[in-house]
């Protein structure tokens, strides 16, 4: 399994980042876990035409999450390319649904199925979808026991400690804020004594949490580290 940071940033433009997207290669079977705007790009910065992607997997729908879905479908369909599968929590359905109203061109050409489904396989691995919290219906996926995806949430029991080697979770606020719906470095490093990954890869901080990064780094002594667009791994 190779994991690819394909956008790391938030909702506001800083460092030239491209909004939440991580590409999952499974042999010859490509998923992307979420894709903000700019991950379209990404892409092609990596060589990866979009024909290659099998499957996308949203955490949640918010912008900086889901901005390039209708751009990836819409290209699909200029291409010819085969039906794109969709994961998501509840309420995907309604919301392609609610693009199609916004461009009724499109409707009948998109090839696209829509699943909601909390357990399924995509290129041999086992994804397991997990309710988070956050400010709207969200989710996170653990892939194969290996890896753990939190998309945006405040920090708590039931996600970090399921079991992973690697996980991403996001870090999107700095010290002395309130964790409703983002983490924050308190409200992570509290939680830590559950985690059963060997590594953490912090992603989505907003530039306040970013500018202070190694202090929280240093705070939360973790093999942790701030993931970056274009970064990879292997498991």
């Amino acid at each position: 399994m190779k994991v690819t940071f394909l956008g790391t940033g938030v909702a506001v433009p800083y460092e030239n980042r491209a909004q939440s997207s991580i590409l999952i290669e499974l042999d010859d079977f490509k998923i992307l876990i979420d894709c903000g705007i700019g991950s379209y790009h990404r892409l092609e910065q990596l060589g990866i035409d979009l024909a290659e992607i099998d499957a996308v997997c949203i955490t949640h729908h918010h912008l900086d999450h889901n901005g390039d879905l209708l751009n990836i479908l819409k290209a699909r369909w200029l291409l010819n390319c085969d039906t794109l599968k969709i994961f998501g929590p509840a309420g995907t359905k309604s919301f392609l649904e609610s693009l199609l109203e916004a461009y009724p061109y499109l409707r009948g050409k998109l090839k696209f199925e829509i699943e909601e489904r909390k357990e399924f396989t995509l290129g041999g691995a086992r994804f397991k979808a997990l309710p988070t919290i956050h400010s709207i219906e969200s989710q996170g996926y653990v892939i194969d026991n290996a890896l753990a995806i939190s998309g945006d949430t405040r920090a708590f029991k039931d996600f970090i400690s399921q079991e992973c080697d690697i996980m991403v979770h996001e870090l999107s606020l700095p010290f002395g804020y309130d964790a409703d719906y983002h983490t924050t470095p308190e409200n992570l490093k509290n939680h830590l004594k559950y985690c059963r990954a060997e590594k953490i890869y912090l992603t989505h901080l907003y530039p306040m949490a970013h500018a202070v990064k190694d202090k929280i780094l240093e705070f939360l002594e973790y093999d942790a580290v701030v993931a970056e667009d274009m970064m990879s791994f292997e498991l």
